[in-house]
């Protein structure tokens, strides 16, 4: 099982095959519990201290200097240890100061300390620094790393991760030892891998990747694929919003028609193929909808979660417009890409769209 933490928190798990090749059980999942996450709590926290007006001025007139503490937060969040028990002291900007006395009409920033109820009379100002107790500090890290932990645990409910017993950290949040401790008291029972430079494993994994594709042999389809039809309609299962006449006959629009559902396995070169029929529409064109959903069973293409990929467009016979030409519809799935392909079976005319499932 591996974790990849950063702006985002994105957890799969994987399984060694026999050939040394890894084989995708879950497909990456997560929400934004990544450092990012750890960024907008401090920031809020001085927004709170400091009052709306202060951090849009500092924004508008001293834009350097907001930039300046994301900086130095990013580097001082990484330092942090769960079992130091002295204060964090971080260099803030000057302006930040200024412009709170100003906005608070106070001559003393300490004041403005005092009445915060965030700081919970746990926050020091020094001249140009702030300084916490070490434990409202880490309140900073506190709700996403309960969140990173929930979502491991709930995984771990899933059947295909009933086996394992390794979780490998990597990202440059997996740096953090306040998430390496929390990770490591929580799943006692399971071994935790966190390599030198984890920063950096994401990156040598994507380069090797790029060199050596074959070494994921096998993955779980993130989202449910299929194509837009339209079906006889069937009253009692179908809804009567649905129903359409197409050339005399009574069809159902918008069913989502599935060709890989939702953590189905797949491999580099999988295909599933289906013969269709052009319905006899009269047109030189004819547009084959792909769409995807975070549903293992979508019954139509408006649905929550549901969203268009793309357009496949496909010339008809133009002596043919009105016949029920077949046509079959294969989706070809690569490493990190799906090809869609249309053939017309009474021309052999073939069409074909690539879809990027990096940007999915």
């Amino acid at each position: 099982m591996s974790k990849k933490t950063g702006g985002t928190a994105d957890i799969t798990i994987h399984k060694k095959a026999e050939d040394n090749t890894l084989e995708e059980l879950l497909p990456a999942s997560g929400g934004p519990w990544g450092g990012k996450s750890v960024d907008d709590a401090f920031m809020k926290f001085l927004r709170d201290l400091a009052g709306d007006k202060t951090m849009d001025m500092l924004k508008e007139k001293s834009m350097e200097d907001y930039v300046e503490i994301c900086r130095t937060f990013e580097t001082k969040k990484r330092t942090i240890l769960p079992d130091k028990n002295s204060p964090v002291t971080m260099t803030i900007p000057q302006t930040y100061f200024e412009f709170s006395k100003e906005c608070h009409k106070v001559k003393d920033f300490k004041e403005i300390v005092e009445k915060c109820s965030a700081c919970e009379g746990k926050v020091k100002s020094l001249k140009g620094k702030l300084k916490w107790e070490n434990e409202l500090f880490a309140l900073f890290y506190k709700k996403t790393i309960n969140n990173i932990i929930k979502h491991i645990d709930d995984l771990f409910q899933e059947k295909q991760a009933q086996d394992v017993n390794t979780i490998l950290m990597v990202g440059g949040f997996s740096e953090c030892a306040l998430v390496q401790k929390a990770v490591k008291e929580h799943f006692t029972q399971k071994k935790v891998i966190i390599p030198e430079e984890a920063g950096l494993a994401v990156l040598k994994g994507a380069v090797y990747f790029g060199h050596v594709p074959q070494a994921i042999s096998r993955r779980s389809a993130r989202h449910t694929y299929g194509i837009q039809t339209w079906p006889p309609f069937e009253k009692g299962i179908h809804p009567e919003s649905k129903k359409i006449v197409m050339n005399g006959k009574d069809r159902c629009k918008d069913v989502f028609f599935k060709y890989v559902q939702k953590g189905e396995s797949i491999y580099p070169g999988f295909k599933k193929s289906q013969i269709f029929n052009t319905l006899g529409v009269a047109k030189d064109v004819l547009e084959c909808a792909v769409f995807i959903s975070e549903d293992p069973n979508p019954l139509f293409i408006d649905e929550r979660g549901c969203r268009k990929l793309g357009i496949l467009k496909i010339p008809l016979n133009k002596g043919n417009k009105t016949s029920r030409g077949e046509m079959e519809e294969t989706m070809i799935f690569g490493e990190t890409e799906l090809r869609v392909r249309a053939e017309d079976l009474f021309t052999g005319n073939v069409q074909e769209v690539t879809f990027d499932l990096l940007q999915e």
